[in-house]
């Protein structure tokens, strides 16, 4: 049987800093929390609740007290927790504009942010140094803050649809600077880097420039995910990846240097993860080289604090992947690379051997033109066009005539 009804729906607290209560499953926000206005709007929300039979007439405005940027901010707080869980950069990152908007309107209603405020905070943006495309980015992120806001009735859809009417900064159009193309790495600053890393790093560099593997799915692979199929090809099918959210699948395939470098690590528990930066940090102390007797003195590690902090993790992930790079090739004395441009390396050698389909295929992309942006053309591939182009040069046998 139904549950009874609650005689009196409890007055509460809510994140955007009002007042709250719910009828028949709907919330009704109330004003600041703990004022008096908002206290006497939850009696007469409870008066007509008895006085309609222990529901609220449909009709009923559920927001009495005016939605502000604050409280719109509020709800979207809530959905990252859920929404990103999986990506604390995400949440700090969306955390932050919140704050940004907070600061800027946040006791204004949010019917009235428009396309003009959106500009100015878009000012702001561009101000404290962001790149054009990134500006570009956090200025969708706006917009999806109020898609939300809209998914729960705090406000109507012609919010939006005024927001949407601001275009995106244009190159050359704008003060914001353009962010800096990934450059393709010098593969002999890679084999020289490799010299300083252990043999663990060493082989994740060598699969990530074999697959264009992206650096976290690098970093998780188990043996567990490692499939062989039945012409003996080694497949990485991660049960995680950047797009498994919407349902999509994702097959890295193993071959060659990839999987010469990958079959050491398999050795392990099918769960456990491949690359564990204990085991790198095993192999740095062990090739330190100790001048005290074993005899004198404390044996090797026992005089090391014991942080909890700071000590190495069961998997790499992509910012400890990439700090141990940085490391190793500030010691190698060669430029600054970073793993990404690994992938960015890959993808342009496929494209350029194979076209654009195998390496978007290579690569997971869902569309050519993410590709695009990561595998670049090269010179070689345009001059060899150029000569196949049509010539409106008149023929020589006319021009002797």
């Amino acid at each position: 049987m139904p549950r009874k009804k609650c005689d009196a729906p409890s007055y509460r607290y809510h994140v955007s800093g009002q007042a709250v209560v719910t009828f028949d499953a709907k919330n009704y926000y109330l004003g600041t929390y703990d004022s008096p206005e908002s206290k006497a709007r939850y009696y007469a929300l409870l008066n007509e609740y008895h006085a309609n039979g222990m529901c609220i007439p449909e009709q009923r405005d559920s927001q009495p007290a005016t939605i502000t940027i604050r409280v719109v901010c509020a709800e979207y707080r809530e959905y990252i927790k859920q929404r990103y869980a999986a990506a604390p950069k995400e949440i700090h990152r969306l955390n932050s504009l919140c704050s940004l908007l907070e600061l800027e309107y946040g006791e204004l209603p949010a019917t009235e942010f428009g396309p003009r405020r959106l500009a100015e905070v878009r000012e702001i943006l561009v101000a404290t140094g962001n790149c054009r495309t990134y500006v570009n980015r956090l200025v969708r992120c706006i917009r999806a803050i109020f898609r939300h806001a809209i998914s729960r009735e705090l406000c109507g859809v012609d919010v939006l649809v005024r927001l949407e009417t601001l275009e995106p900064l244009r190159a050359g159009q704008t003060q914001a600077p353009e962010s800096d193309p990934v450059r393709l790495v010098n593969l002999d600053d890679v084999r020289a880097t490799a010299k300083f890393l252990s043999p663990m790093l060493s082989a994740m560099i060598r699969i990530q420039a074999s697959t264009g593997m992206r650096p976290s799915e690098l970093c998780s692979i188990r043996p567990a995910e490692i499939h062989e199929r039945p012409d003996g090809v080694w497949m990485y099918r991660p049960a995680k990846h950047k797009t498994s959210h919407r349902g999509k699948s994702k097959a890295v395939p193993l071959v060659g240097d990839a999987r010469l470098a990958l079959e050491p690590f398999l050795i392990r528990a099918p769960d456990a993860f491949c690359f564990s930066p204990r085991e790198s940090m095993a192999w740095y102390q062990a090739q330190k080289a100790r001048t005290t007797p074993l005899n004198h003195g404390n044996s090797t590690g026992t005089n090391r604090k014991k942080d909890p902090k700071r000590q190495p993790g069961e998997k790499y992930n992509a910012g400890s992947y990439r700090q141990a790079i940085t490391r190793a090739a500030k010691r190698a004395k060669v430029e600054h690379w970073f793993p990404y441009q690994l992938r960015h390396v890959a993808a342009t050698e496929v494209r350029k051997a194979l076209g654009v389909e195998s390496a978007q295929a290579l690569l997971g992309h869902s569309r050519a033109d993410m590709t695009q942006h990561y595998a670049q053309v090269s010179e070689e591939k345009a001059i060899e066009a150029a000569y196949s182009a049509p010539s409106l040069a008149p023929r020589l046998e006319s021009a002797s005539g």
